[in-house]
Order: C-alpha cells, then sequence, then structure tokens
C-alpha cells in the first residue's frame, strides 16, 4: 500500500494545475485581502438608553431612525453603563446601545457595540458618530452638544484580516479537494489508467483510497503552510489549536466526496472541471469566505445554511476569532458531518470502475 501511496502523491504533485489550486491561489487571496484596510450587513438593532424626553435626545434619536440600516428601539429603563451591559448580555438580539446621560450640559454618550464581525462594527460605529456629528452641527448655538464615546463589548476585537482569513484557507480546501480530486479521477479514466487497473491483480478500491489518501496529504500541507502564511500576516488561526485541524479534515472529507461525485457523473475532463468551478465558485462567494453571510438577501439564507462551506467557516471562526472550543461548535459540526455520511453514499454510487 506504501508504494501505491506514494505513486499516487508524485501523480498528484506533477499535476501543476492542482498545486496551484491547492497553494498558490489560496496565498494569492491571503495576499491581496492584507492590503486591505477597512476593519453591518442587513439590519443593526439599536438601544437608546437614557431620558428621551430631553430636546437634544430627541433630536438625536430621530435622527438615528432615518439611517436605513439601524432599527432603533428605546429603553428609557436602561439609565446606566450597566444595565445596558447587562440587557445585551441578556438579549443576543441587541447589537449596540447607546447610553446617553442628560444631566450635564453636555449630553454624555456611550456607544456599546456587541456586534462579532469587524466589517458590521466599523460600519455601525462610524455611521452612529456621524449622526452625533451631524446632530451637533444642526443643534446651533450649542457646540458639542453632544459628546460620544465607543467601545467594543462582544469579545476581542477583530480585524477584516482576522475574519477573512479562516475563509480563505477554508476556500483553498475546497477548491483543492473538489477540482484537484474531480480533474485527477477523470484524467486517469481517459487515459485508461482506471481500465488498466482493473486488469491488474491489484484491488480497485486500494487504488482509489490511494488517490483519495494522497489528496488528504496534500491539503494537509497545505492547512499548514496556509496557516504558517496567514499567522505571519497577522490572522491568528493558530489560537484554534488542534480543533481547527479537526474542523479542516471534515470540511476537506466533504469536498473530496464531492470531487468523486462529479466525477462519476460528468463525462470528459473538461466537463469535470467546469463543473467543479461551477459548484466551487457559488459557495465561494455565498458561505462567507470574504463577508458575513448576513448581508445576503433573506430568500437566500436558507440555501447559504444549508452549504458546507459555511459551516466549516463558522467552525473555524468560532474557533479563532471567539475563543470556542470543539463542543461550542456542536451544530457546525453536526452538519458537516451529515454533509460527511450524504455525500460519502453519493460518491459510492456516483463513481464506479466499470464505467471506465
Amino acid at each position: 500500500m506504501k508504494p501505491l501511496l506514494g505513486a499516487s502523491i508524485k501523480m498528484v504533485v506533477r499535476d501543476h494545475q492542482a498545486l496551484f489550486w491547492a497553494f498558490a491561489f489560496p496565498m494569492l487571496f491571503l495576499g491581496v485581502f492584507r492590503l486591505f484596510s477597512f476593519d453591518s450587513y442587513g439590519t443593526t438593532d439599536l438601544v437608546v438608553a437614557g431620558d428621551v424626553s430631553e430636546a437634544r435626545v430627541q433630536a438625536l434619536t430621530g435622527a438615528l431612525e432615518g439611517v436605513d440600516f439601524l432599527d432603533v428601539t428605546v429603553r428609557p429603563d436602561l439609565a446606566t453603563l450597566d444595565a445596558a451591559m447587562q440587557a445585551i448580555d441578556d438579549d443576543e438580539a441587541i447589537d449596540a446601545a447607546l447610553v446617553l446621560d442628560a444631566s450635564g450640559s453636555t449630553v454624555m454618550a456611550e456607544l456599546l457595540i456587541a456586534i462579532s464581525d469587524p466589517i458590521g462594527s466599523s460600519v455601525t460605529t462610524a455611521s452612529i458618530i456621524s449622526v452625533v456629528q451631524d446632530v451637533n452641527v444642526a443643534l446651533s448655538g450649542v457646540p458639542r452638544a453632544i459628546e460620544v464615546a465607543s467601545r467594543n463589548v462582544g469579545g476581542d476585537e477583530v480585524t477584516f484580516f482576522q475574519f477573512v482569513g479562516p475563509g480563505i484557507i477554508g476556500m483553498g480546501l475546497m477548491t483543492f479537494a473538489t477540482i484537484s480530486l474531480a480533474g485527477s479521477l477523470s484524467r486517469y479514466r481517459e487515459e485508461g489508467v482506471l481500465r488498466r487497473i482493473r486488469a491488474t491483480p491489484l484491488a480497485p478500491w486500494r487504488f482509489f483510497a490511494s488517490v483519495v489518501v494522497a489528496h488528504l496529504v496534500i491539503a494537509a500541507a497545505q492547512v499548514v503552510l496556509l496557516t504558517l502564511v496567514a499567522e505571519a500576516l497577522g490572522a491568528n488561526v493558530l489560537r484554534g489549536g488542534l480543533g481547527f485541524l479537526f474542523v479542516c479534515v471534515l470540511g476537506t472529507l466533504v469536498f473530496l466526496n464531492m470531487g468523486v461525485i462529479i466525477a462519476g457523473r460528468v463525462q470528459g475532463r473538461g466537463a469535470v472541471e467546469g463543473a467543479a468551478n461551477a459548484v466551487t465558485l457559488p459557495m465561494m462567494f455565498l458561505s462567507g469566505t470574504f463577508f458575513p453571510t448576513e448581508g445576503l438577501p433573506a430568500f437566500i439564507q436558507p440555501f447559504v445554511q444549508a452549504l458546507p462551506l459555511t459551516h466549516m467557516l463558522t467552525a473555524l471562526r468560532g474557533l479563532t476569532l471567539d475563543g470556542e472550543g470543539l463542543l461550542e461548535q456542536g451544530p457546525a459540526l453536526l452538519m458537516l458531518l451529515a454533509w460527511v455520511a450524504g455525500t460519502f453514499v453519493l460518491a459510492r454510487y456516483s463513481f464506479s470502475f466499470r464505467d471506465a
């Protein structure tokens, strides 16, 4: 089995296109997205807390209600920072709270941000501060009528690159596992390799297993290299520990099975690679690789939440960004395991050496 595995690894390594998808392509994405400096999509639930009967507070509240993506709720009962923070802890639906103290000549405003993704956090903070500045200008004759300070209470502050780093690693594994394995099996079929294997004493399943394991070996090297590159660029992915590797293995198994299904159902190497791209490219953009899935329309959310890459990235980001453990990724891991089992059954009945 070892010589067979060694030969399979050599065949994969000689496929320069496969190596490009495995290493150069995701590394290029890591480099490009590291250049971006912007660090929410959908609706942001904002609570305005404090004495809302005061004229300046009413002016600010009215201006905030005019912002399209802000869903403003007035809560006079949350008059202190402690009360507002407790409300955020108790109610996960609250994305931000603006606590107002109008007892002095200047209204003191404390903005609490509970949004975990860096893009949504930055957009919300910048928008609210901009509204405050506009209201200050509108309240003529009262310079700096409202003074605002903000803080993040949703956990450790996350940069955009730390958010996108795990996404690019997951994307790289998906594209390599699906496109490379589907292309390899299609090539072996067209070149008669599978037919010749059937004519030898070697059990076909052994050859097939060696090809799959060879791709797993390359995928493992891919994870190590991309993780080191992402960490060096500031993505902080090593925080995920061995759990990060476990999730990567589960996701890779799903995408290897998909590669087998495509190779079994589609004839012709060009058509196979086209079909593999047709599967992976939409997933790349719909599963939150680069931006949070909350920005996608509501009608497509059920489809997005069914995609395996969505749950793979959810688990990876839970481990790296939120510092959670594997047990806390239970729902995402169960979905991945269901995808592993389902795609394995489909792969088993989609590809046959008899068709070679």
